[in-house]
């Protein structure tokens, strides 16, 4: 099941360094580091789904996102506040979790591909093109020109995955549509949490990218939403 996925993130990764490249005043070494991490981290994530483990790599995920929350929290004023944020976590959490329990492998495949597709495009063509700010006073990184092509990224990875799944034009493409948006509301809430801790990131565990929540919140957000979708669909 593996070569079917490489011959999807190869040439995507290969496309997004290129484009780099030719705008290489913008590209520094930081820029490269948090590229070759990510592909790295992108590609050991699918090996959990391949070889089952996905579950398990979700709980240790979840597991140190929750200790960089509450070191987060810790910095934040008003107990209520905290209760609500600790508790929308672990509603995301477990919806991630019963997500990554009962889904196929082919369709967890499917939900991180294109996950991974929303958040690399938004990184590239924010650098490349992002001008106007999406939510100046959450995330200040983020353009609305990134949001707008993580978006056409993520439905055009779910177009080209979508027959990993067996999914038809139509449901692919939706579904695109609805993981991006539920990452894209993962990526802000992370940052919403982070801007009223006063941090820049959770923790430095992963180089170049923060921590743990840093960079799978997205996954965090589209997960939680494919486990609503699961329970509804029953």
């Amino acid at each position: 099941m593996i070569a079917p996925v490489l011959t999807i993130t190869l040439p995507i990764f290969l496309l997004g360094a290129v484009l780099m490249i030719l705008a290489g005043q913008r590209a520094g070494r930081g820029f490269w580091l948090k590229y070759a991490v990510y592909v790295l981290v992108v590609h050991a994530i699918l090996g959990t789904i391949v070889a089952g483990w996905f579950a398990l790599a979700v709980a240790l995920i979840l597991a140190v996102g929750a200790a960089e929350l509450a070191r987060a929290l810790a910095r934040i004023p008003g107990w209520r506040r905290r209760c609500a944020i600790g508790m929308a976590y672990f509603t995301l959490a477990a919806g991630l979790l019963f997500s990554a329990a009962s889904l196929s492998r082919a369709m967890l495949l499917f939900l991180y591909l294109v996950v991974a597709g929303f958040d690399g495009f938004s990184e590239i063509f924010g650098r490349l093109l992002g001008r106007i700010k999406l939510a100046r006073t959450i995330s200040p990184g983020k353009t609305v020109e990134g949001a707008m092509a993580g978006g056409a990224g993520a439905v055009i990875l779910a177009v080209v995955a979508g027959h990993l799944a067996g999914l038809a034009f139509p449901v692919s493409a939706l579904l695109g549509m609805g993981i991006a948006a539920a990452a894209l509301l993962g990526d802000l809430a992370a940052s919403w949490v982070k801007r009223r801790a006063g941090i820049k990131d959770y923790s430095g565990v992963i180089p170049g990218h923060g921590g743990i929540l840093d960079r799978f919140d997205s996954l965090i957000g589209a997960g939680a939403l494919a486990g609503v979708a699961i329970v509804l669909g029953r």
